[in-house]
Order: C-alpha cells, then structure tokens, then sequence
C-alpha cells in the first residue's frame, strides 16, 4: 500500500522493516492508524447530512461512485467538532459488520507522514495522561522522543454504536 520508508541512522541511510502506520493530526495531537486499514485518503468532498444519527456521524458521501459513512473522530474522540481546512481530509477505512465489509470515511486534521513501527516497538497503553480514553487507544508508539497512540479502528468505528439513531425529541 505505501513505499518503504527511509530513516537516517546515524549517517547512513537504511530501509526500516515492518508494519506501516499513518500519522495524522486531529486538534493539535498526532495520531496513529494501521496502513493495513486504510484503502485511501482523499480531500474532504461534499457530504449529504443523515438525520438522527449519532453527532459524530456527520452523513455519507459520494467516493468514486461508493456511498462511504463518514465519522468526525475528533466529535468521537475529544467531542470537539473539526474546522474544515485545506488539509482536513478523508481516510477511507474498511471493516467488517454484519458479515459485510463497509466502507468509512475518517474526517482528519492534517496528514502528517507514514512510519513503519516494529511489532517490539508497540508500547502498553497508559490509564492517564491521554489525549482520548484508553479505551480507543490500541497502542502508544515511540516516537521522535515521544509517544502516539494508535488508534483502535475496531473501537472508533463501532458501527453497531454508530447505527443507532439519535432521539430527535430529546
């Protein structure tokens, strides 16, 4: 799905094995997904508003002839709302329910980089200190001096959670 990544050690440069993650920003904090899980990312287009559904659940839209649900994971994560900039963008993610893979579109800040993180690198996740509860949160991974948490998709996109529809009387 994505290149090999290159990192510098020391002064040569070396090919970094493993698995692949992409590191994007939601409110100012640098996030992790599994490269596995993602099918694309695209600019934010235009998304049809379905009513009643969780707030987070913010409609679906059009991707390449395919209706994709999308989610604002900073209204699931932080119960902020994003603020659409030139870089907000859409990963489209897959996962399954009901026997059938579905398509879902992660509203994002900003695409950082993709990485390439060991299975031995993928640290315990923390109870406190967290910029969203442990409870979405995988696994932290090392880096640049600091740790990102990865991102459960399975958590994040509970789709039996997002189908239920919201009281519109209260």
């Amino acid at each position: 799905m994505f290149s090999q990544i290159f990192v510098d050690d020391e002064d040569d440069m070396a090919i970094k094995e493993g698995p692949q993650y992409l590191l994007f920003y939601l409110q100012s904090n640098l996030f992790a997904l599994r490269g596995e899980l993602i099918s694309e990312i695209v600019e934010l287009p235009d998304i049809t508003k379905v009513p009643w559904m969780q707030p987070c659940v913010k409609g679906i839209c059009n991707i390449r002839g395919a209706i994709v649900g999308v989610l604002d994971i900073s209204a699931r994560l932080m119960q902020g709302e994003f603020v659409q900039t030139e870089q907000t963008s859409l990963i489209i993610v897959s996962t399954l329910y009901d026997g059938l893979i579905q398509k879902i579109g992660l509203i994002i800040d900003k695409v950082y980089e993709v990485e390439v993180f060991e299975a031995h690198e993928l640290q315990l996740v923390p109870n406190f200190g967290l910029p969203v509860k442990s409870y979405y949160i995988e696994a932290m991974l090392p880096y640049k001096g600091d740790f990102i948490p990865l991102l459960s998709l399975d958590k994040l996109a509970d789709l039996e959670f997002l189908s239920q529809r919201e009281n519109p009387h209260g």
